[in-house]
This record gives structure tokens, sequence and C-alpha cells, in this order.
């Protein structure tokens, strides 16, 4: 468990190795979960271990997603730091900075990634043969949305002033800046909308697995707590053992009447 402690984590232990661990104290280790999830997350190494001719394409285009983020964060920091009066040549001048880089790493990375991503799968007869209309949906609008934003910085944005100006009037209610048109382009309006909408889209479907790894680690794969007298946990586990399975096997007695509790509780019969 990557959630122990470093001399537990070395061979994969846990704390209910311990005599009488129910007595004790349970000791865990952030610094150990974000030393293990951090590359997951960040730089995907459970599919580089797995799959290194599709981490090729789906790494750029992860990594432009978080680019896009950031550089949205950067923007919101300029936001504020404007708002509040920070002088053009300080602190104020290193977060556009950075928002420039982010910006363009993002959307160069998000291009060849979601292109990249998209011809796999056309291409790859093992990915075409799993694939659903709504994976080549996902992958077009993100490729769209990266298009249209590269378009739009290349031809009239390439420091990101107008979309500076835009999260400005956003966060001032167009008081700070209005003399910002936020359509005054085709590539700046798509992109608007573009990204307003994905943003919008991702967390109803499994692309919510960028952000959601975190969760899942804690409470599906590193989940361990012990159910103790009273707990959420033992509740849980009460009312799961009311359902009356409908179904049938030979593994379990189930008829559609007796519940899990009964089925449980009840002698085991001989199979032949």
């Amino acid at each position: 468990m990557q959630c122990e402690p470093a001399d537990k984590v070395s061979y994969g232990g846990s704390y209910m190795e311990e005599m009488n661990w129910w007595e004790k104290k349970r000791k865990s280790s952030r610094v150990n979960e974000i030393l293990y999830m951090a590359p997951e997350i960040l730089l995907m190494r459970g599919l580089w271990k797995e799959n290194k001719r599709l981490w090729q394409m789906s790494f750029p285009l992860h990594l432009g997603l978080y680019l896009m983020l950031a550089t949205f964060l950067l923007l919101s920091i300029s936001a504020v730091f404007t708002l509040c009066g920070f002088a053009e040549d300080g602190v104020l001048m290193i977060v556009n900075g950075l928002s420039v880089a982010t910006g363009w790493m993002g959307l160069l990375a998000g291009v060849i990634g979601s292109t990249g991503m998209l011809y796999k799968r056309l291409s790859d007869r093992e990915l075409r043969d799993y694939a659903t209309f709504a994976d080549y949906f996902n992958i077009v609008f993100i490729l769209f949305f990266f298009l249209c934003a590269f378009i739009a910085a290349l031809a009239v944005d390439p420091l990101f002033d107008a979309s500076r100006a835009y999260i400005l009037g956003l966060f001032s209610a167009g008081r700070a800046a209005p003399a910002y048109v936020p359509g005054r382009s085709l590539p700046g309006a798509l992109t608007i909308v573009l990204g307003s909408l994905l943003a919008a889209y991702i967390p109803l479907t499994h692309m919510s697995h960028m952000f959601m790894k975190f969760f899942l680690y804690h409470r599906v794969k590193w989940d361990d707590t012990p159910s103790r007298p009273g707990s959420p946990i033992e509740t849980a586990i009460k009312k799961n053992l009311e359902y009356r399975p409908t179904w049938k096997a030979r593994h379990a007695d189930t008829d559609g009447k007796q519940s899990w509790q009964e089925i449980a509780s009840s002698a085991p019969k001989e199979m032949k």
C-alpha cells in the first residue's frame, strides 16, 4: 500500500500485519502517496509501462489539457493581481510570461496529442474494435477546441493579451476591460464557446479520470479502512446484506426471496 510508511511500502505491506493492529494508532505517509501518484497522474506511468506506443499520443493530449488548465489559472491570477493594483513590471509580468509559455506549450501538445490519438484509434485495429461513437466524439471535440485555440493564438492573440483581457472582464463583470469584445474573431469566439462546453462536458464522461484518479486511489485501490462497530462502513454493509439477489448461479443459493444475510449465514451445500 503506497499510503503506508516507507518500511511497508518497500514490500507492499499493510498495518494489518501488526499484532493487535486494531489497538494501535494507524500510521500513514502522505509523502509516499504523492511520490506514487504524481508520476501516475501527471506522466501516466501506468500507460507507459503497459502500452508505450499508445502513451506517445495519449501523454501529449493529457499534457495539453493540464497546461490549458494551468494557463487558465495563471490568467485568473493575473486578473486578480491587476484588480489589486499590482505593477505591470513586477510579479504581474512574471505571471503573464508564464501564462504565455504554458499556453503555447499546451496548445502544441494538445493539437499533436489529439490528432495522434484520433489517428491511432482509426488505424489501430485493436483500438478500433473496442471504440465507441463517444470515444471518437470526445477526441474530435477536444481536437476542434485545440485547433480553434491554436489558430486564434497564432492569428490574433500570440501573447494572450486578448485572453487576459477576457478573463479580467469576467472577474470584474466587464468594468475593468470595457474596450474588449470577446467575439472579435471567429476562432477566438469558438475557443471561448468550445472551452466552456468542454469544461462542462468532461465531468459527465469517463474523461473525468484525469482528476478522479486521486479519489479512486484513496476510495477504491487503497481503501483498507476497517469496519468498526457503529461506523459508516458497518452501516453500509448491513444495508447491502438486506438486498435480495434475483440472479442465479451454482456458487450461490439464490432464489430471489432470501437476502444476502440469510444466504451467507446458511450452511454451504456440497457442489457436485
